[in-house]
C-alpha cells in the first residue's frame, strides 16, 4: 500500500448539464379505480412491457389526439366488411 493517496475530486464539465424537459420523465401519482391497475398490468404483460411504459403511452397517445376507442375500431371493422360485400 501506498503510504500517501492523492484523492482529486473526479473532472467535471464546466456549466449545467443541457436537458431536453420536454423530454424528461416527470413522476406522477394518479389515483385509479381498484381493478384498473390489475387491468394495466394484465395488458401490459400481455404485451410483455411494463405497466408504466403502456400508461404513459396511453396517455401520450390520448394527449396527442392518436387514441382510437375500441368502438371506433369495431364500427370501421363493421363499415369495412360491409363493403366488401
Amino acid at each position: 500500500m501506498k503510504k500517501e493517496y492523492h484523492l482529486q475530486p473526479p473532472n467535471r464539465r464546466p456549466g449545467k448539464a443541457r436537458v431536453d424537459k420536454s423530454a424528461a420523465n416527470i413522476p406522477v401519482g394518479l389515483r385509479l379505480d381498484g381493478s384498473d391497475p390489475a387491468l394495466l398490468k394484465s395488458e401490459a404483460g400481455r404485451r410483455g412491457i411494463p405497466y408504466q411504459i403502456l400508461v404513459g403511452s396511453i396517455l401520450h397517445q390520448y394527449l396527442n389526439d392518436e387514441w382510437i376507442e375500441r368502438k371506433t375500431v369495431e364500427v370501421l371493422k363493421k363499415l369495412k366488411v360491409s363493403k366488401a360485400v
